[in-house]
């Protein structure tokens, strides 16, 4: 990837950046490799390596990126990039958000841990609220959802070559799980909520403002239903 990165790295360890480098021998060559780019390094000290929300780590990367757009991907980089990726990201000026991914779903939902290209100030951020379940896949999938509740069906999808075909895990029925779905739909229940009584405070004026509310009004009912 030859764009400029925002990497945070999360350590209960007191360190410092030379440190950490030190300790993964792979980071050594990025700041050379990217000198002209632009390597934020980010090292978020914790209090324990126990939990954590993959959500905030990636927002707090988000915060600190030195560009005026960004790309979240929530499963790391993968391994051989098509060559079309960078050109993607570069011709995405649009103020919604942009889901990278294969052809196989072009719309909501996304395939998993799809990355997402939009601004830095972009009014929403994913949600954090999970940490405890420890689950990657999981907390992205509430991110997409919610980034598509927020742009009230807005979001777009690009296809990129060769890109990586992430297969859902098979249904986990353990109490843990569970409970983590119970979460889900109340954590979509209040997100509906909220955004429909912020949009009866706002008192839509607009045609843009009205048709988002009413998008809204159906896809929440969905979600209810």
């Amino acid at each position: 990837f030859t764009g400029p990165i925002s990497l945070v790295i999360v350590t209960s360890a007191p360190t410092d950046h030379l440190t950490v480098l030190k300790k993964f021998p792979e980071l050594m060559s990025l700041p050379d490799m990217h000198a002209s780019f632009g390597l934020s390094l980010h090292v978020l000290q914790v209090s324990s390596s126990f939990g954590g929300s993959a959500n905030a780590y990636l927002n707090v990367a988000r915060l600190l990126a030195p560009t005026d757009r960004v790309v979240l991907f929530p499963d790391g980089l993968p391994l051989h990039l098509s060559s079309n990726l960078y050109s993607s990201i570069i011709r995405s000026t649009s103020p919604q958000p942009l889901v990278l991914g294969n052809n196989s779903r072009r719309t909501y939902p996304f395939a998993p841990m799809s990355p997402v290209v939009l601004p830095k100030d972009y009014p929403t951020w994913c949600t954090e609220r999970f940490s405890l379940f420890q689950s990657r896949s999981l907390d992205w999938e509430d991110c997409l959802w919610q980034l598509w509740l927020e742009s009230a069906g807005e979001v777009k999808s690009t296809a990129v070559d060769s890109w990586p075909v992430v297969e859902t895990g098979k249904s986990n029925n353990s109490s843990s799980a569970k409970l983590r779905r119970r979460w889900t739909v109340k954590y979509r229940a209040e997100a509906c909520a909220l955004a429909m009584k912020r949009a009866q405070i706002l008192e839509a004026t607009s045609y843009a403002d009205k048709k988002a509310f009413q998008w809204r009004k159906k896809f929440c009912h969905e979600v209810r239903s």
